[in-house]
């Protein structure tokens, strides 16, 4: 069985810039940070920590109750990309907590496994196909299947450590 392991998300130096962070808000209903302002914050924090992300997307906003959570897509660079779960983890009247989570979405699980393979191997890969995409925390997996070289084969993603937005996984034949 041959095992490729990749290292995917920011820098550990991000880790801590981006574990725990904290918005406020004017009074009113139920506390929420635009989508905009989650954008901001993000790219702010990432800059300090010495990323220069080139987007930063947030599709909605982020309500200010425990344990929602909204997805953001971080792009570093054309082969860096990376889709942070934001969750709420505190609201202490107009502060809304929140930490995040690594995770791809499909289409960068897709990306990453492809490049992954093709840099392990003298094979051109033509297609990678995922079932979904992957979140960060030890053990969860993916199931993709990889074409390339006239091969098909079947592959499991196995994240094995996830230390605050670096998540470090491997692809194993199924």
């Amino acid at each position: 069985m041959r095992t490729f392991t990749g290292v995917l998300g920011a820098a550990a130096l991000l880790a801590a810039a981006l574990s725990g962070c904290s918005f406020n808000f004017s009074a009113g209903s139920t506390p929420t940070v635009a989508a905009d302002d989650l954008q901001s914050d993000i790219k702010d924090r990432l800059t300090k920590a010495g990323e220069s992300p080139q987007s930063v997307t947030c599709k909605d906003d982020l309500v200010g109750v425990v344990d929602k959570t909204t997805r953001c897509e971080v792009v570093l660079s054309e082969t860096n990309a990376f889709e942070p779960i934001v969750k709420v983890t505190k609201v202490d009247g107009t502060t809304v907590s929140y930490e995040m989570t690594p995770a791809l979405s499909q289409q960068q699980l897709e990306k990453a496994v492809g490049a992954l393979v093709e840099g392990n191997s003298d094979q051109k890969v033509e297609s990678v196909t995922c079932g979904g995409g992957l979140e960060g925390e030890v053990g969860n997996t993916a199931d993709c299947t990889v074409v390339g070289g006239g091969e098909t084969m079947d592959t499991v993603v196995n994240v094995t450590k996830v230390t605050g937005l670096m998540m470090n996984f491997e692809v194993n034949r199924a």
